[in-house]
């Protein structure tokens, strides 16, 4: 797998495409596009957080599997609010309005099932969030590639921690995300699944996870909660209410 991850690697550092050619045919399955982000942890640096998708039947039948999938989210990728990017230091980025949590411990694979209140008590912060999602593959390309390619992230703007979580109810708010001050999206903070904390509650349960699965002090982003826009550049703040803003200026 060596050889995908050195690839994909090159194309994110470039901000160049890879071609259908580039596929090389050893991506046959989850298992193998894990393998690919514990080669790509050797070079990326620390994983910070993880981006979990496939949280429905009809997705998982995509990657040839009966549970959730997720891709890391290295630590170059991964900005704090207030951040600053590049548009060029991408190749077909869409933004999106994401909820996610911090994890307060580890979370390792066992054989016993996690519960939901388990869950909640490892769970240390609500955390309101921008991902910019990008792909180095064509849009045709298998989902297994895709699910290679850090389940096409391209960068993740992480807001404050909000630490009093458990009196706060996501139904009924919505994010409004702004360019320049304009609105230009809205969607329910609690669009996935109804409650974005069955999200975290199923991954936990699809382990095991690649370079070292679920750690304390990682995020785990839960999808988004707007409908993904180009990204352009301009000046742009996610305003979640109560829950704070996440800011990024992009030039």
């Amino acid at each position: 797998m060596s050889g995908i991850a050195a690839k994909l690697a090159r194309a994110r550092a470039t901000s160049q495409p890879l071609a259908l050619s580039d596929d090389d045919g050893t991506v046959h399955e989850v298992v193998d596009a894990y393998r690919v982000h514990d080669a790509l942890a050797a070079t990326q640096g620390a994983v910070q957080g993880w981006k979990v998708s496939a949280l429905v039947p009809e997705q998982q039948r995509l990657y040839a599997t009966d549970r959730p999938v997720a891709g890391p989210l290295f630590a170059p990728f991964f900005h704090h609010t207030l951040a600053r990017m590049a548009l060029n230091a991408f190749i077909v980025p869409l933004l999106e309005c994401e909820i996610a949590f911090l994890l307060g411990r580890d979370l390792p694979p066992r054989a016993v099932l996690y519960a939901r209140a388990e869950i909640e008590a490892a769970i240390e912060a609500i955390v309101p969030a921008m991902e910019i999602a990008d792909g180095r593959w064509p849009a045709e390309a298998r989902d297994l590639l895709k699910l290679a390619d850090d389940m096409g992230n391209g960068a993740f703007v992480a807001g404050a921690p909000v630490y009093g979580w458990r009196d706060i109810d996501l139904r009924g708010r919505d994010v409004v995300l702004r360019l320049n001050g304009l609105e230009i999206g809205r969607g329910p903070c609690a669009k996935v699944l109804g409650d974005p904390l069955r999200g975290v509650v199923a991954l936990a349960n699809a382990q095991p996870l690649p370079a070292g699965g679920l750690r304390r002090g990682q995020i785990v982003t839960t999808g988004t909660c707007t409908v993904p826009l180009p990204l352009k550049a301009g000046d742009y703040v996610a305003d979640f209410g109560d829950l704070g803003r996440v800011a990024l200026t992009v030039g």
